[in-house]
């Protein structure tokens, strides 16, 4: 009995010393679909921060929005039920686990038109919403015991009942309120409305210069005469911006003051006019930046080297990048230097971007002819990677150049859960886009000169509109074939307080070409690539 007990824990002192060390396999996983109800958009998918942002409709009630159906990759178990309805005022979270432990995060963004404008108004009204709190300023001297209210609105009708502005005009007790019953989703919520007086004057929100533009934004007082002028500095003889050039609502103006001189000094002022008294804010100084053309804009500078073309005549002065590296191992250029039908008047090469399938190791790969302004990486396996962007710190208004586009029907189609793909038998679009934005390569795996990596392996990697670290977007498709013609793409600020580090340019034969998705007959001939920094 006791050499028993003595073999026992011998047999138990060998088996402790034994480790599992054959590690787990790296799975990440991910939401790979969701069905919403309400939604105004598309649902987007933000693998790298495993995020869903849901664009919710006006109408929708925020705080009972519906999941019908959520689809997780291969052999993910979710830490909670998610199909049911929500309370998207708040963050849903779920931990989807197989090896390793994954949390996402379900958010929802609404925009609701609110608004609670008054006479003689004073800037935009501030919203506390989470507190229901709508507060305006007015003129000190239009009084509060008679206030009258332009516009009322909580939310869309009849989602939303709320009282008659026209019954709401005395705020002259001693917080200045009004008290709101608004009924909503047969819920009912007070609000309370505020007026406070405010001494009249005009304030600067924004001033921004470009090299040929300033972005001027101020609070006036509404239904005042309200507007902006400049001069450059030195002068005596102010300038009155044009009419067209302004946009306003309630008390806020707007305007782009254009056809400035680059790296020249300004001075700019905001007024408003009231009962025949001028206010003006503090004048503000800035200096307009230069400009910057784009390297090899005419594409004309090509090198054909190791069989492959690449659109610069020197790797040290490389700009633009393509897909061509990676066809290569198929032996075929997607981008190649065209010298033939150029736009009239021009001579010397364009570049042509012909969307072809590479036969590779006996795998038959569709790909998008493409041109952009960064870098190929590197070839992984029978795909290839690239990293978008150039160092560039400037605001310009537009990218313009010539283009000429030949749509194929859609031959090449892949297996991506990406429901917004077109189909086999679909025609094919090109597209143009340009992006100015502050991607941090550390974030988005590329390089300090070109910050963001594109694998094709991998969708969440994908550069799309809704990308956080753009400023500024523009983008153009081509739905059909067409002749030369000079294009425009106007660029649309989103943000004026963060500060531009680099520029993204991607031009593409099928647009969907990150999928593998497109036509092998889908061509695009691209010359005299411009960046404006006016506006006509």
């Amino acid at each position: 009995m006791r050499r028993l007990a003595t073999l026992i824990a011998i047999i138990s002192a060998f088996c402790s010393c034994i480790r599992n060390d054959v590690p787990y396999p790296i799975v990440e996983l991910d939401i790979t679909s969701i069905a919403i109800e309400g939604t105004d958009g598309e649902v987007v998918i933000d693998r790298v921060n495993r995020k869903v942002i849901v664009p919710l409709a006006e109408t929708t009630d925020i705080r009972n929005v519906k999941i019908t159906a959520i689809e997780y990759s291969e052999g993910a178990t979710a830490s909670r039920e998610m199909v049911g309805s929500f309370d998207m005022r708040y963050p849903q979270y779920v931990t989807l686990s197989l090896y390793q432990n994954y949390e996402w995060v379900i958010t929802a963004t609404q925009t609701i038109d609110r608004r609670f404008t008054v006479v003689g108004q004073i800037g935009e009204t501030e919203w506390d919403v989470p507190r229901n709190i709508a507060k305006a300023f007015r003129r000190s001297d239009f009084g509060l015991d008679t206030v009258t209210v332009t516009q009322l609105r909580f939310g869309p009708k009849p989602e939303y009942d709320y009282p008659d502005a026209s019954a709401i005009r005395d705020f002259s007790n001693a917080e200045h309120t009004h008290t709101a019953i608004v009924d909503a989703y047969g819920r009912r919520e007070i609000w309370r409305l505020i007026v406070e007086p405010k001494d009249a004057q005009v304030d600067f929100t924004r001033a921004v210069a470009g090299a040929e533009v300033i972005w001027l934004k101020a609070v006036g007082i509404d239904g005042a005469q309200t507007g902006f002028r400049y001069r450059v500095k030195g002068s005596e003889e102010w300038i009155e911006a044009e009419q067209s050039w302004y946009s306003s609502t309630g008390g806020v103006i707007e305007a782009a003051i254009r056809h400035l001189t680059p790296l020249t000094e300004y001075e700019v002022v905001g007024y408003a006019i009231a009962n025949g008294e001028e206010q003006r804010s503090d004048i503000r100084t800035l200096t307009t930046t230069t400009t910057f053309a784009l390297p090899n804009a005419g594409l004309e500078d090509w090198t054909f080297s190791d069989s492959v073309y690449y659109p610069y005549k020197d790797a040290s002065e490389a700009w633009w990048g393509t897909g061509n590296p990676a066809s290569k191992i198929a032996g075929i250029n997607l981008t190649t230097p065209h010298t033939e039908n150029l736009p009239e008047g021009m001579s010397g090469t364009c570049a042509q971007l012909w969307s072809q399938k590479a036969n590779v190791m006996g795998i038959g790969k569709f790909a998008a002819g493409n041109l952009f302004a960064g870098a190929f990486d590197r070839i992984a396996g029978t795909n290839g990677l690239v990293n978008f962007g150039r160092p560039y710190t400037l605001r310009p208004t537009a990218l313009k150049g010539w283009v000429k586009y030949n749509q194929g029907t859609v031959d090449c189609t892949s297996n991506s859960t990406n429901s917004s793909l077109p189909k086999a038998g679909d025609p094919d679009s090109g597209s143009i886009f340009i992006a100015i934005g502050d991607w941090d390569y550390n974030i988005y795996g590329g390089t300090p000169e070109s910050p963001v990596l594109v694998d094709t392996r991998d969708e969440k990697t994908f550069f799309t509109a809704t990308n956080p670290g753009i400023i500024a977007y523009g983008e153009l498709h081509f739905d059909a074939s067409c002749g030369w013609q000079q294009f425009e793409i106007p660029l649309e600020y989103r943000d004026f307080d963060r500060e531009p580090t680099h520029i993204i340019i991607v031009c593409s034969g099928s647009r969907f070409g990150d999928y593998f998705v497109g036509s092998t007959q889908s061509i695009m001939w691209l010359d005299e690539l411009e960046l404006l920094y006016d506006y006509k």
